[in-house]
């Protein structure tokens, strides 16, 4: 690092470019007196300015070259760069902490360093300086909210990819799984039927054997739209995997989710499963297997019984709606 006294008091056309000092009297002899204090620096490609791990005492404007603000010495790609006429450093100074992040030199840079004294006693002898600090801090806060909030649509965007199914846009298993444990836990506390349909696609093998994969496919997205359509606000319905879907219905006695697994049934029938490659894709049919919940009952145990329905409708004929032996049928 190369240091140079500075005797700045007659670069005022400089100065009056820099953020610090936009509108500031700079014929006023106190504060060319305590410009003349200060000192230019030169620093090299990749050389560190502020460290996460050591003190500030300096505000640094930069007047050539480009700068790095990182999380840490191992980021590789800058949270933002500052360009001429910026400052950092000054965040450290206000709150006597290290800095939150690492500032260093994207190339050759010079900077013009305040020493934190100097600087209060400038905004003790210019309030546009003190003016211009407050709007550099308050840009900074601005910034630092945005990334905040692009970090939190960010998080939200990664939730909503966890949880939901790629192909048919439903969500998956491991969002059943935490939306069960909550309707469990209301089922419980207010006393009310919760009901579970598993569903399967009925000779899916032979759709992706005699059509290909992406007939498969289709045919997923179909069943998936076909289902979602007729369910109420309140019911969840989500991909299990392969061809499998789960319906869980809170509210809902047996009886009456027999009723729902019927019109499921029935759209899903119904459903146009489109032309692949000029040929029309046969219908769909789907079998159905309907669970309620008993006390003790956990999700796997829900999906036993319901599975257990749903391929004895299978072996009965397919395209058919049955409920677990051990639930009562009565509402």
């Amino acid at each position: 690092m190369q240091v140079e006294a500075s005797t700045i008091e007659h670069d005022k056309l400089l100065l009056s470019r820099l953020q610090l000092f936009r509108n500031v009297d700079l014929e006023n002899a106190a504060l060319l007196d305590l410009l003349s204090q200060c000192e230019y620096r030169q620093f090299a490609t990749g050389e560190v300015i502020l460290s996460t791990e050591a003190e500030n005492h300096y505000l640094y404007i930069l007047l050539k070259g480009r700068l790095a603000i990182q999380l840490n010495e191992h980021d590789d790609i800058p949270l933002a760069t500052v360009e001429p006429g910026e400052c950092v450093g000054e965040m450290s100074i206000i709150d006597s902490r290290a800095p939150s992040a690492q500032v260093s030199a994207l190339e050759k840079t010079e900077v013009l360093v305040i020493e934190q004294d100097i600087l209060w006693r400038m905004v003790s002898v210019s309030h546009e300086i003190a003016r211009n600090l407050l709007y550099i801090m308050s840009e900074r806060i601005r910034y630092s909210n945005l990334v905040i909030a692009d970090s939190l649509e960010m998080q939200r965007k990664y939730q909503r990819f966890a949880s939901t199914d790629a192909l048919t846009g439903l969500h998956n298993r491991g969002w059943l799984d935490d939306a069960f444990d909550r309707e469990v836990k209301r089922s419980e506390r207010d006393e009310l039927p919760l009901a579970l349909i598993m569903i399967d696609v009925d000779h899916f093998k032979n759709y992706n054997d005699e059509y290909g994969h992406l007939a498969g496919d289709q045919v997923l997205i179909t069943v998936a739209d076909a289902i979602r359509s007729p369910l109420r606000p309140n019911d969840l319905v989500a991909r299990f995997g392969g061809e499998e879907f789960a319906v869980l219905l809170p509210e809902t006695t047996v009886g009456n989710a027999e009723i729902i697994a019927e019109r499921l049934r029935d759209h899903v029938a119904k459903a146009d499963p489109g032309v692949l490659d000029n040929k029309q894709l046969p219908a769909i049919t789907i079998s159905l297997g309907i669970a309620g919940r008993q006390p003790g009952y956990s999700l796997d145990m829900m999906i036993a019984a319901a599975d257990v329905a749903m391929y004895h409708a299978k072996r009965n004929g397919r395209n058919r709606v049955e409920v677990a032996a051990d639930v009562s049928l009565d509402d």
